[in-house]
């Protein structure tokens, strides 16, 4: 059963039912739909994750795996992706091939195999595939200095991310929107 959304409460996972397969099968789906983008790397892959989950949060109240994530040094990461990794890695669904860009050692991630896209709705699969088409091409310093915005910026290293963070926005105040602010608190007796 699914634990419903309560507005009350930061939520940092999200326990969806089979949502270790329904991550693996993602992690498939994005590598296949990669394949012919010279410049995927794990870097993307993670980064494809963390979008797509948070914005199905935001968009729908309820994220493709639920998973945790975590503040690392290039960018949010699902905490557990090293373990479900290694899990994939042993029962040969995926392989890993490195690969030096200049003074960094690139990691691509193969399917073995193909994904069972039935785990997805298709709105959810249109929402990664909007993401896949934003990454496209771009670099993994280019996905990893998209992914440092506020959200990223607010937590520690190491930190989980709630999900609520989607709604954080990367663009600064305006005296629009500080104006907005101080009629709202007055309105409602808010303190300011």
């Amino acid at each position: 059963m699914t634990t419903p959304w309560d507005p009350t409460k930061l939520h940092f996972e999200f326990q969806l039912p089979d949502r270790d397969a329904r991550f693996k099968e993602l992690i498939l789906y994005v590598s296949e739909a990669c394949l012919d983008d010279p410049t995927f790397s794990r870097t993307k892959l993670l980064k494809i994750l963390f979008f797509s989950d948070f914005e199905a949060f935001g968009r729908y109240g309820k994220p493709i795996t639920g998973m945790p994530y975590k503040k690392l040094p290039y960018g949010p990461a699902p905490a557990m992706f090293p373990q479900l990794q290694a899990e994939m890695l042993r029962d040969q669904l995926i392989r890993i091939v490195a690969r030096r860009v200049y003074e960094h050692e690139r990691q691509r991630v193969l399917p073995l195999k193909a994904p069972d896209v039935e785990h997805f709705s298709a709105r959810e699969i249109s929402l990664v595939d909007s993401w896949i088409r934003f990454f496209w091409n771009k670099t993994a310093k280019e996905v990893s200095r998209y992914s440092h915005g506020k959200a990223w910026k607010l937590a520690n290293e190491g930190d989980s991310i709630p999900y609520e963070a989607v709604f954080i926005s990367n663009e600064p105040v305006t005296d629009e929107d500080a104006a907005t602010a101080k009629n709202l608190a007055s309105k409602y007796g808010w303190k300011a």
